[in-house]
């Protein structure tokens, strides 16, 4: 519960975010090795109240593995059994973010000529998820940092399994 009011607050968090300061913290299975290649993807998506009043924006940023001590990111010290998989913006994702933050701000400030808009973001992490059978039932968590300052909030816990479901409900609603 105590992440409620910061998910509530994500959306104008992102518009002052430091891009080089989002990142994702996902705990999983010590054993829990992603697969070469896999990262996580942010979606933002800005859609326009009035239709045609502005240009969509929909955005796949792809994040990039981070090296660095959990300690010194406010994380945890993971039992044993755990590990951080710890994920930041690449360079080319944190220049799209900065020129989504900026057209989004003119958007904000146009509101009463183009009537607003909504903005919405998701974090697609299926790709890091394994399927092996094994992690079925393991911990699967996720946590967010928009800056250093407000540190890491969790976004999602739940099994491996759920967290696959949630997968292939979210594509199937996307068709």
């Amino acid at each position: 519960m105590r992440s409620l009011p910061r998910l509530m607050k994500l959306q104008s968090e992102l518009l002052d975010a430091r891009p080089a300061e989002f990142m994702l913290a996902i705990q999983v299975d010590a054993r829990m090795v992603p697969p070469s290649g896999a990262v996580p993807i942010l979606q933002i998506t800005i859609h326009p109240s009035k239709p045609g009043a502005f240009e969509v924006i929909d955005k796949k940023l792809p994040m990039r593995f981070t090296v660095a001590s959990v300690n010194a990111m406010g994380l945890t010290t993971p039992t044993a059994n755990r590990r951080w998989l710890v994920y930041s913006l690449a360079p080319e994702s944190q220049a799209e973010l900065v020129r989504i933050q900026n057209y989004f701000k003119d958007i904000k400030a146009k509101k009463h000529e183009n009537g607003g808009g909504s903005l919405s973001i998701g974090i697609a992490q299926d790709g890091v998820a394994a399927k092996d059978p094994a992690f079925a039932n393991t911990q699967w968590e996720s946590w967010l940092q928009t800056s250093r300052q407000e540190g890491f909030f969790e976004l999602w816990s739940g099994s491996v399994t759920q967290l696959l479901q949630r997968a292939r409900e979210a594509e199937k609603s996307s068709r």
